[in-house]
């Protein structure tokens, strides 16, 4: 997991998991390899799941602070 100890952010383990699924394609490694790649794939797949679901969090508050202002003018 080389760049799981670096800042992560949702455009670097979208990088990553596309680095992961072509070496995996690619295949030529270990099972062991497998399963260390497969295991960070996961890991930044639930990083990326809960990025998302902040982000879709945050659109909503917005919709409804736009929704209470026109309301109440």
């Amino acid at each position: 997991m080389r760049r799981m100890t670096e800042e992560i952010n949702y455009s670097n383990a979208i990088e990553r998991l596309e680095e992961i699924v072509q070496a995996l394609e690619r295949g030529g490694i270990t099972l062991d390899e497998t399963l260390a790649l497969y295991e960070e794939g996961a890991k930044l797949l639930e990083f990326c799941q809960q990025e998302l679901a902040n982000a879709e969090g945050k659109l909503n508050e917005m919709r409804l602070s736009d929704i209470e202002n026109k309301l109440s003018e």
